[in-house]
């Protein structure tokens, strides 16, 4: 409930006064930071408007105190975080209703809402952070987040949790990162570019799937001559014995060659071994 009165008490050094009520009441304090509209510095004589409050020492003060004749900018601002909330939440309806028609590709609707929701929770988290008075979030990249098409996420956060809503220089170039989004988004829709081409990721997938397994296959088993060793046997004859290397399984053989000396010169005898041969 308002209550109407009248500054009696205001200093300006300080920025605190007091206000007298016009039923009769005792008077209130009051500070300058508890104007809703923060346009001027009160004066004595000053007639205003004001809400009754309760501080932490169970005292009452006057707290949103307002001008004769100012409005209450809270209503206005529910207006605005209504039209603001609206527009986002109109603007990605229509991207869901052009997917549905297969008017656009349906990557782009999960683009906006997946960075829309990133935006959101990095405004929340920013705001966390300034009331625990830690390392903020850069502005740099709330607005990057925006322009990439986080905006409406944006937008939701900034009058839902009362964040960067009244910062002009900030909101100046949030504006314009929400006109540069949406102007190449229309271009993307007007021009008929196909952002994704389907048939061509399809076909890089067959071309891979086919490809793949001839990567995989392993190599022919190829066969390298390796050095020849002999020794006399029990018999008074000279035996030679060649290891063979295949090289794709990476197993040694140890072939028999002929017996005499003049044989060594001779391809060996073929053993089959694990699909190789030496």
């Amino acid at each position: 409930m308002r209550l109407k009165g009248k500054v009696i008490k205001w200093q300006n050094d300080k920025g605190f006064g007091f206000i007298e009520p016009i039923n009769g009441k005792p008077d209130f304090f009051f500070h300058e930071n508890f104007f809703l509209n923060q346009s001027r510095r009160p004066v004595v004589g000053d007639e205003v408007s004001f809400e009754i409050a309760t501080n932490s020492e169970g005292k009452q003060r006057a707290e949103r105190v307002l001008f004769r004749g100012e409005r209450d900018p809270r209503k206005l601002g529910e207006i605005f975080d209504v039209i603001y909330t609206s527009l986002s939440c109109l603007f990605l309806i229509c991207i869901g209703v052009l997917v549905f028609l297969k008017k656009l590709d349906p990557i782009i609707l999960v683009l906006y809402l997946l960075l829309s929701l990133i935006t959101f929770l990095l405004y929340r988290q920013d705001k966390i952070k300034a009331k625990n008075d830690e390392w903020r979030t850069p502005e740099n990249k709330l607005h990057f987040f925006s322009l990439i098409g986080g905006w409406p996420g944006a937008l939701i956060a900034q009058r839902r949790l009362r964040h960067k809503s009244r910062k002009r220089s900030f909101l100046a170039v949030f504006y314009i990162t929400v006109i540069l989004n949406i102007s190449a988004f229309s271009f993307y829709c007007y021009s008929g570019s196909n952002f994704i081409n389907y048939d061509l990721i399809l076909h890089k997938i067959n071309h891979f799937t086919h490809e793949f397994p001839k990567y995989s296959q392993t190599k022919p088993n190829q066969k390298h001559k390796g050095p020849i060793y002999s020794w006399t046997n029990k018999e008074g004859k000279r035996e030679f014995y060649r290891i063979c290397i295949l090289t794709s399984s990476y197993v040694m053989l140890i072939s028999r060659s002929t017996h005499t000396e003049a044989s060594h010169d001779k391809p060996c005898s073929h053993i089959s071994f694990l699909d190789g041969a030496c």
